[in-house]
């Protein structure tokens, strides 16, 4: 396992791909920064940060399963490593990791746009909390992101299709489930746990006045089917892998 992990984070830091992802959600979160007027929302919300990353790790996470079959390195890799279960959970934890490196570097940079734009006109003692809630819950949904397209990749074995469905998912997945419990409001007990429901968790566990008369999800029920799906995902996902023809 050890050595399966070495490999791709060696694989993952050499491909630009992640490097660029970095860059773009700077260049996003400053764009956001500037072209809006900062309020406290905009803050604990890392200048849209959540959004930017969302699309980012999707595209860098199916990129990251497919470039092994798109360069013709997959054969190797499972006679290197013939346990598939060490491989694909090996990538899923590097993808974490990334995924918490640039939550981490989207505080920093909220910490510095803040003082640039706003200075002291705002106190951190009452947003730092509200700020690292919507961080954690970020950092959820980015994990519910990243098995699910490792999934998807694993059935579509296309990357542009992937990515397409995580920018449809990133902008109308909430439209789409607030549209499907609207129109069904008998059955919300149960259509509340849908997947495009999860996305609220970015900035419920912030805001949880205002999102649980969205998601009908407490802040403990939206953890909990997050972390349902990961698992779910995950499982699937790998299921599909070790099935797929190379």
């Amino acid at each position: 396992m050890k050595f399966s992990l070495q490999q791709e984070f060696y694989k993952f830091n050499h491909q630009k791909i992640s490097f660029y992802g970095l860059i773009i959600l700077l260049i996003l979160m400053i764009y956001s920064a500037f072209s809006n007027k900062t309020s406290t929302d905009t803050i604990i919300q890392n200048f849209g940060a959540g959004q930017w990353l969302t699309i980012i790790v999707i595209t860098i996470s199916s990129t990251f399963l497919s470039m092994e079959y798109t360069n013709n390195t997959i054969l190797t890799l499972f006679y290197k490593r013939p346990n598939k279960f060490v491989i694909y959970f090996s990538k899923l934890f590097v993808l974490v990791i990334y995924s918490a490196i640039s939550l981490v570097l989207s505080v920093f940079v909220t910490f510095i746009l803040k003082e640039l734009i706003v200075g002291g006109q705002y106190h951190w003692s009452d947003l730092v909390s509200a700020l690292f809630l919507n961080v954690l819950g970020t950092f959820i949904y980015l994990m519910f992101i990243i098995t699910l397209a490792l999934l998807l990749i694993s059935v579509f074995k296309n990357n542009a299709v992937v990515v397409g469905l995580g920018l449809f998912n990133s902008f109308l997945g909430a439209s789409l489930s607030s549209a499907i419990m609207s129109d069904f409001p008998g059955s919300i007990s149960l259509l509340k746990w849908n997947p495009f429901n999860m996305i609220y968790i970015m900035n419920q566990l912030s805001f949880p006045k205002d999102f649980i008369k969205i998601s009908y999800l407490s802040n403990l029920q939206i953890i909990i089917a997050n972390i349902f799906y990961i698992v779910l995902f995950g499982l699937l996902g790998y299921s599909m892998f070790k099935k797929r023809r190379v």
